[in-house]
This record gives structure tokens, sequence and C-alpha cells, in this order.
């Protein structure tokens, strides 16, 4: 009976996973609610206001079927609301990995994982907020499986390979979960050293059979709609690992992990401040326990191993593209580090100075909550302004079309270059949020994945049903005279009718 089996989940619900789980329900509010209860579209909203999401082209085979549960509409709450619950199930799945015994560990994981900034650049991109957030669950039940204590390899690799199919960029959430997990093991458990090795080996072909699978579906897809892997992001020559190169790799995650955590080109900041502390204290903290474990030979030198490919797991998908654009949509494996941090609460010892070392790390815990929670707020500020700001010129452009003779009797429009301050995709704070811009969001076309928002935004909005002209007749067009002697918005002459279809000159072209 349906009430049995409801009875026996919830008494099988520890007490510190409800307090996981309500806890990143009650910040993820905090954090998100500005987002989930208004429509603050950016250039993809634009496009993906409603779309199948088949995405195959860029590798994400599995993420039309995820969301299509909640329809392929833009829908800022119940999108957000799931996300919202996919990453509070996943922070719960953190505390079952790692045994959490104690309720205010169990409550900050939570709260730091629903208010991380990747989780707030993912809620940017609302037609798919639910579909990252059902990726990330998924990583971390990899993880869990992988590290119990009796392991399913098979459900693991299952689980990595449908996450990886959503969002790629997932793999690095269970690699970092797992590497946290040898090292808790080594240290606090004191493994034997030929335990941890063959566990670190299963775990690894686990990995990579999990990635194999991923790749052998999305050929066999590829196949069979008789489709291409897009260049966005190098994604055609990371698939063929055409474009591997280790110390290009090397150099982007340096840079990317600094750049991220320790950014002060606008000077000393919250966040630097913060996270100077964690890692100091987060270091402090584990090699203190190493030195109380008497690791031996072997033990020190696995342990070296795991901390030096902490950076490297934690921005993984350099090594197979160093030329890829390492945003902050794809470092929600960074959000492990400040785990790390938070496990020494759980792992405090009961002497004397336990009372200082336990409210360091809460109240540390809850500045980092309350800071990133700020840091969703302002982006969703700035994500507002963009939008009004860019609404007020596409109603500028509308009236100027209707007044353009001739402009009534064209389907085809052809936009050229872009509104000046509407390229940027990011906005630094710190850290830098993908997704934000304090400029335009109608930005520039992107033929590499097919879209206008100028096109879509004119559509949606101004009640036009406009097809947008590219590649190889765009550049037919760009190539006449009378379109080069166009001058850029707003000038007079910005708009005109050639050859039946509307052309808009937004800025030069190419730039």
């Amino acid at each position: 009976m349906p009430e049995r089996v409801l009875k026996k989940v919830k008494d099988n619900i520890l007490v510190q996973w409800k307090i996981c789980f309500f806890a990143a329900l009650i910040v993820g509010f905090f954090a998100h609610f500005y987002k989930l209860a208004n429509w603050l579209p950016n250039w993809d909203s634009l496009v993906f206001r409603y779309d199948a999401q088949n995405m195959i082209g860029l590798g994400r085979w599995f993420l039309p079927v995820v969301c299509s549960v909640s329809s392929f509409y833009d829908l800022p709450f119940l999108n957000g609301l799931l996300s919202i619950l996919f990453h509070a199930i996943g922070a719960v799945l953190i505390c079952k990995i790692f045994d959490v015994k104690k309720g205010i560990t169990a409550a900050l994981i939570g709260a730091v994982i629903v208010s991380f900034p990747t989780v707030t650049s993912v809620m940017m991109y609302g037609y798919v907020a639910d579909g990252y957030g059902f990726s990330f669950m998924l990583s971390c039940m990899a993880a869990m499986y992988l590290t119990r204590e009796k392991p399913n390899y098979i459900f693991s690799v299952i689980l990595i390979m449908l996450s990886t199919a959503i969002y790629q960029a997932y793999i690095t959430v269970t690699i970092m979960l797992t590497l946290l997990y040898l090292i808790n093991e080594l240290i606090y458990r004191q493994k034997e050293a030929v335990y941890m090795i063959k566990k670190s080996i299963k775990i690894l072909i686990s990995g990579v059979v999990g990635m194999g699978l991923y790749y052998l579906v999305l050929t066999i897809l590829l196949k069979l709609m008789g489709t291409e892997l897009l260049e966005y992001q190098g994604m055609d020559s990371t698939a063929s690992l055409s474009n591997i190169d280790v110390w290009s790799s090397l150099y982007v995650i340096k840079h990317t992990l600094t750049d991220f955590f320790f950014d002060m080109s606008q000077g000393v900041n919250t966040f630097v401040i913060l996270n100077c502390v964690i890692f100091a204290v987060t270091a402090i903290g584990y090699l203190t326990g190493a030195i109380k474990s008497r690791l031996n030979f072997q033990k020190a030198v696995l342990l070296c191993i795991y901390v030096l490919f902490l950076p490297i797991g934690s921005t993984a998908l350099a090594f197979i593209n160093s030329a890829i654009d390492y945003h902050n949509l794809m470092v929600m494996g960074y959000s492990i580090f400040y785990i790390f941090f938070v496990l020494l609460y759980e792992h405090i010892p009961n002497n004397k100075n336990a009372g200082i070392k336990s409210w360091i790390i809460l109240i540390v815990g809850c500045f980092i909550i309350i800071n990133q929670t700020v840091i969703a707020n302002v982006s969703y500020h700035k994500a507002q302004m963009a939008y009004e700001k860019s609404y007020g010129t596409l109603i500028r452009i509308a009236d100027r079309i209707e007044g353009t003779q001739g402009a009534e009797l064209c389907s085809e429009i052809l936009v050229i270059g872009a509104l000046a301050d509407s390229k940027a995709y990011s906005v630094q704070l710190p850290p830098d949020m993908t997704g934000i811009t304090d400029g335009y969001i109608l930005r520039a076309d992107d033929e590499t994945v097919g879209q206008s928002v100028l096109c879509s935004a004119l559509n949606d909005y101004c009640q036009k049903d406009y097809k947008f002209i590219f590649g190889e007749r765009k550049q037919t067009f760009l190539q006449k005279d009378e379109i080069k002697e166009m001058s850029c918005w707003p000038s007079e002459n910005c708009i005109v009718i050639n050859d039946g279809v509307l052309v808009i000159k937004l800025g030069e072209a190419g730039e």
C-alpha cells in the first residue's frame, strides 16, 4: 500500500537529511526568490522562451527528456523551484556520502550548495534551470553509489552518463566528491593504502566507462539524426579528442581557479577575503588531521596525489579542450571546496579548543551563505535593469521599422552587428557571473547555434513574424554597396529594405 511505502521512506530519512534539505529550501528562496517571482530574461531566454531543447549538436542528448517534464517554456517560478529542489536533494546526497551526523554541518552543506554562484548563473538560463539542477543531483547520486560501503558501479556508470548528457560540466562534481571522499577515508577513517588504491582504480574505471557510454550513445544519435556536433565551445574537436594540450590545459585550470576565488583586479572584496580564510582554515584543518593520523609513506603519497588532482578534477573539461571558455555555469565543481571547509565541523575533536574551532567554521560558513545570497540578488537586480533598458531599445527599433516604407511587406530580417555595450555575457561582482550583464541583452546573431536575439524579441514582444537570414545568404547581402553604406543604430539609414528583406544595422559587421 502507498501508505506503508511512504511510512517506510519517512522512517529511513535521517534528521540530518531533513535539516539539510529544508536549510537549502529556505536559503534558496532568500537567494533566488527575486528570479522566481519575476521575468528576468537574458539574451538566450529571448530566443529559447519556448524551445524543445534539442541540444544534441552540443552533446546534451538527455537534456530535452528532462526539460520536457516542466514543459519547454522558460517558466521562472516552476523551473527555478525545481532547480532549487534538485540542488537540495543533491546536498542531502552529499550528507549521505560523508555520513554527516551534526545538524549544523548538514544545514551549512544545504545552504552553501543552493546559494553557490553557479546556481545563480543557472537560474538566469531558466529554460534549462531544472535540467541543470537535475544533472547536479545525478552527479551527486553517482558519487554516492561509487563511495558507499557496497558500491553499485553499474548504476554509477549510468548516472554519470545521464548527468553528462544533460550538461557535461557536472562531471566535475562527481570527480570532486569522490576525491573528497578518498581524502576523508585516508585521514579520518585511516583506511589502508592497498584498499585506497583499489577503491581509486574502481572509481576511475567507472568514470571512464560512464563517459565512454555517453560518447557512444551520442555518436549513435548523431548518425541516426544525420547531424554533427557544433563548433560552439569547441564541441566538435572535443568529441574527437583532437585539441588536447596538457600544458595549455594546466594554464587554463590555474587561471580559471584563481580568477574565480582570488580575483582582486577590482580591489579587495568580501568574496576574496572569505575565500582566503576558507582555503587557509581548510588547509590547516586537513593538514592537522593528516599529522594526527600518523600517515605512513604510502598513505602520504596517496594524499599528495589526491590533493594535486583537486584543481584538475574541478576544472576537468579544460583537459579535453584547452581552448574552452570556462565560465561560471561550468564550475559547480568548485562548490566542493566549500564542502571541504564545512566538513571540518564534523571532524572537530572533543577537546578544550573544540568550541573555538566550531564557532569559527559556523561563523565563516554563515558569512559565505550571506555573501552568496547577496551576490545572487545583486545579479538579478542587474539582470532586471539590463532587460528594461533592452526592452526600451527594442520598442524604439520596432517604431522605426513601422515608420520605414515597405517594412510591412517584409517577412525576412537581416541583422548586422550588435548594439554597443551588448557583447558581455557576464558581470564581475565578483565572481564573474555568467548570464548577466550591465549592458544590453539584444546581442548579435549567433549563427553557430542558429539564433537571432533581435528577431526573436521582435516576434515575441512586437507581434512580428520574421525569419532571420544568416550564412552565405547573409554574406551576399553584406557585399552590396547599399548595405555597406548603411549607418549604425540609431542613425536615419540604419534600417532599409533591400530585395524584400528588412535590414537593420546595429553595429559594424563582425564586431
